[in-house]
C-alpha cells in the first residue's frame, strides 16, 4: 500500500504548496479589497493567532481559525491562477498563500453557511480514519475543518444528514473547483465540502 504522502506528492504540481503534515489549526485572512483569502502554511497557536489578529491592518480581515480534519493538505495553484504558481505574501512575519475566492453566501435554517468557493485543493486522509460525512441529495461533503465530537450539535440543512465511514485505506482526493463548502462555528468552526465520491 501507497504511504498517503507519496500519494499527496503525486497531486502536487510545480508550484504548488504542500501544508505541513497533520491536522494542524491555521488561520486565514481575507484581503477586504479583493475577496481573496489567505492561509497561513504553518501551523499557529490560539496565542499566536491573537497576536496576529491584534496586529493586521484594516486592508485584511480574519476569517476564521480552524483544525483541519484532514491529514495532509495541498493546494495546486491560487485562485484564477491555473498553471502559475501559488501566490504568497509575507503576513505579520508569517508566511501566507491565496487559496481561496468564495463566492456569495446563503443561509440556511439554523445558521449552516453554503457557498461556493473557487480553490485548487487536495485533501488526504490515512487509512484507519473515522470521517463524518454530511449527506445531501445533491452529494456528499467530507468534513474539512473540525471535529466530530460535537455532531449532535450541528444545524443541518433540509435533507442533510450524518454518515460516518472508516477508510480502509489512505484517501486522497481533489476537491472540485468550486468546491461547495458548509460551515459553521458551532463547538468551534466546522466545515464540510465536495461534492466528493466516498471510496467505500
Amino acid at each position: 500500500m501507497a504511504s498517503l504522502q507519496s500519494m499527496m506528492q503525486a497531486h502536487l504540481p510545480e508550484g504548488g504548496v504542500a501544508i505541513p503534515y497533520g491536522r494542524n489549526t491555521h488561520i486565514e485572512v481575507v484581503d477586504v479589497a479583493t475577496g481573496q483569502v489567505w492561509m497561513s502554511v504553518q501551523p499557529v497557536t490560539r496565542v499566536e493567532s491573537d497576536r496576529l489578529k491584534s496586529g493586521l491592518d484594516d486592508s485584511l480581515q480574519v476569517v476564521g481559525i480552524g483544525t483541519a480534519s484532514m491529514d495532509a493538505a495541498l493546494f495546486r495553484y491560487s485562485p484564477e491562477g491555473d498553471g502559475e504558481p501559488v501566490r504568497e505574501r509575507d503576513i505579520g512575519g508569517r508566511r501566507f498563500i491565496n487559496v481561496a475566492l468564495p463566492g456569495e453566501p446563503r443561509i440556511h435554517a439554523g445558521g449552516m453557511m453554503q457557498m461556493a468557493v473557487n480553490k485548487a485543493h487536495v485533501v488526504g486522509f490515512e487509512a484507519g480514519r473515522a470521517l463524518t460525512i454530511m449527506r445531501l441529495p445533491d452529494g456528499d461533503f467530507v468534513e474539512i475543518v473540525g471535529s466530530p465530537l460535537h455532531d449532535n450539535e450541528l444545524p443541518l440543512p433540509d435533507g442533510a444528514r450524518l454518515q460516518k465511514i472508516v477508510l480502509r485505506e489512505p484517501w486522497v482526493l481533489e476537491l472540485p473547483t468550486p468546491t461547495i463548502a458548509f460551515f459553521c462555528n458551532c463547538s468551534g468552526l466546522r466545515s464540510f465540502q465536495g461534492p466528493v465520491i466516498l471510496p467505500i
